[in-house]
């Protein structure tokens, strides 16, 4: 075997082995992405499923005071609906004989 048919296979090995290598370091790098992309939906549905109770409590008490204020409301002005001062009424447009 001469020096030069040696140097030319050690070439072709140390080719194939870095090309391997560069594949397999790009799916070393793949799976990590995608492992530390699943821990943190892992995290996401964790942190998600341990609720604050006084949060749900707070957002409750909102709500219920929302519904309160607007029947409210309702009863106070009737059924139409509440108009600021700066506000022209609904039929503005209308000539004054046609109301």
């Amino acid at each position: 075997m001469t020096p030069l048919y040696a140097i030319g296979l050690v070439g072709k090995c140390l080719g194939s082995v870095e090309a391997d290598a560069f594949a397999l370091m790009m799916l070393v790098v793949i799976f990590f992405s995608l492992g530390i992309v699943g821990l943190l939906l892992w995290m996401m549905k964790v942190k998600a499923a341990k609720r604050d109770p006084h949060v749900d409590a707070l957002l409750d008490e909102l709500a219920e005071s929302a519904k309160t204020s607007k029947t409210n409301a309702e009863k106070k002005h009737g059924n139409e609906t509440p108009s600021q001062p700066w506000e022209k009424s609904a039929d503005w447009w209308k000539a004054p004989s046609d109301q």
